[in-house]
């Protein structure tokens, strides 16, 4: 076959020749539909005339476009296998640009959210209902959009952009996500909820990843109000179910994202709603775990116990504590009791599987024992306030939680810029805002700030800041440092505690908030745009 060169002359041919295309730049407007066909559109406001003149639905045009780029092969964090089913399983209209981030998201987004732990969430379910279901499909586009964007920046403080292409091209993905499900809002189809709870979920992350957080927890909190109300959150302990609502892997991971969210001082563990959900670890019978899913599972009972409490006691005044310490001593160790049975039974699992585990499941298990020493520490100190001497004598126990992060993060050398577990950024928290001795503390807000990133709702860059401040705050509150750099506060001095920071809609202030004795105080920053060292 000859190829036609420009300003070649048509003498012979072959019968075997094919068509001659015609050259130049393909047109990058048009409406979605002649762009998908590969037609010529002739851009007639509202619908174009070649797609409404053969019969056709004009889908419109689009409003942003993404920068062309130079195409670099970049090297997926985790593989995913893509079923052979799915190669060619989306069958509505596609332009280059969503094609573009939707590959990202399969490749470079999905592999970062399995973060810790092995999901059919990510490895099945969403892969799935993405091929399968438009509305799950733009709003996997929108969340790819936005992950890009910021890691092409190297993930700094999560903040939304409007002058931003990659930002209004993901809200135009995220907008068409929700229209599509509205548009079957009265459908009886029995597969809606699910793709109404993946969307949301995969909204929530949208909106971490574009710093709105009130944003986030609406959606967080639509998906859990559908799942109460499917009796979702108890089908663990049902074993006769045998058509579950919804897939267990979506209801585990709005338990995980609800269980963070209960940190930031909104939400409320939707498996513990009454109290004979609560696990009873400290029953006097030592559990055994076959697998890591299984300790894992576990672990996951207790803590969402254990943060219920230390979230209520670290958000309460001194006086607070003190009219119900009574009731909160007593439930103290009943929970420490929990947590010492799950780590005698995990230690006696890793003793005896650790050789057999993958490299990614001992990373895993180094995560579990992480959180599980991090809400010891925790419960332990949660009804101190922050000028009491003793806590002193917990120094090397937030120097070990420093060592064991500093232990992962060195066994993790691809690491993600999204993950939707939690790993190494609360423990850090904690001991940044927690350790009285503050080489300590700078030493764990370096940390956080030389792996920028995200882990569910915690955001690396925030964390920081809110640890900086935390220490301008005892400074300017007569929380006196010593030579040594611990704290020296007195018992006379009135106590610090529930601090938090909440940024304000312009995204480039925040407020900090605490209550000194018991009276609430609050000051407003200015959010530093770059934090990460040169």
């Amino acid at each position: 076959m000859l190829l036609d060169s420009p300003g070649a002359s048509e003498t012979t041919t072959s019968p075997a020749s094919t068509r001659k295309r015609a050259g130049g730049r393909r047109s990058r407007t048009g409406c979605r539909t002649c762009r998908a066909r590969h037609k010529k559109c002739d851009e007639t406001p509202g619908a174009c005339t070649n797609c409404t003149s053969t019969g056709r639905t004009c889908d419109g045009y689009e409003f942003h476009r993404l920068p062309r780029e130079v195409r670099r092969p970049r090297k997926a964090v985790v593989g995913i296998t893509v079923p052979g089913s799915l190669t060619h399983g989306i069958h509505w209209v596609m332009n280059a640009d969503e094609q573009r981030s939707f590959a990202y998201f399969q490749h470079r987004s999905m592999p970062a959210f399995l973060g810790w732990f092995d999901s059919s969430l990510w490895q099945t379910l969403v892969l799935q209902l993405s091929h399968a279901e438009p509305a799950v499909y733009h709003a996997a586009v929108a969340l790819s959009a936005v992950h890009q964007d910021a890691e092409k920046k190297g993930m700094p403080l999560a903040r939304e952009d409007l002058d931003n292409t990659w930002h209004r091209f993901a809200l135009e993905q995220a907008g068409r996500s929700i229209a599509l499900l509205n548009a079957r809002r009265t459908s009886q189809d029995p597969c809606l909820r699910e793709v109404t709870l993946l969307c949301c979920l995969l909204f929530t992350l949208f909106e971490l990843l574009r710093g709105r957080y009130d944003d986030a927890f609406r959606h967080l909190h639509g998906g859990m109000h559908i799942l109460k109300s499917l009796g979702a959150h108890r089908q663990r302990d049902s074993a006769a179910m045998s058509k579950p609502p919804v897939e267990w892997c979506l209801v585990e991971a709005f338990a995980h994202l609800d269980v963070q969210s209960s940190q930031f001082g909104v939400g409320g563990p939707i498996w513990f709603t009454d109290e004979q959900d609560h696990i009873q670890l400290g029953n006097g019978k030592t559990p055994v775990f076959q697998t890591l899913a299984e300790a894992r599972q576990a672990f996951d009972r207790v803590m969402g116990t254990v943060l219920e409490f230390t979230a209520k006691a670290s958000g309460s005044t001194h006086s607070q504590i003190a009219s119900d310490y009574e009731t909160l001593y007593k439930k103290q160790p009943n929970l420490r009791l929990q947590l010492d049975t799950f780590a005698q039974a995990f230690n006696t699992f890793r003793t005896k599987y650790s050789p057999q585990l993958s490299p990614k499941e001992q990373r895993g298990a180094d995560i579990i024992y992480l959180h599980q020493r991090a809400a010891t520490l925790t419960l332990q100190t949660c009804l101190l306030d922050g000028n009491e001497p003793i806590l002193d004598q917990y120094t090397p126990e937030f120097e070990n939680i420093l060592f064991l992060v500093n232990t992962i993060m060195h066994a993790f050398p691809e690491r993600p810029s999204v993950c939707f577990d939690m790993g190494i950024i609360p423990p850090l928290t904690l001991v940044a805002t927690g350790c009285r001795d503050y080489s300590v503390r700078w030493r764990a807000i370096e940390m956080l700030r030389s792996w920028p990133h995200r882990e569910g709702t915690w955001d690396s860059n925030l964390c920081a800041q809110l640890a900086v401040h935390t220490m301008r705050v005892e400074a300017m509150n007569n929380f006196n440092v010593d030579v040594n750099g611990r704290v020296r506060g007195g018992r006379n001095e009135p106590s610090l505690r529930s601090i938090f920071l909440t940024v304000e809609d312009d995204q480039r202030h925040a407020r900090v908030s605490y209550f000194l004795g018991d009276v609430k105080h609050e000051v407003r920053i200015m959010l530093e745009e770059d934090i990460h060292p040169s």
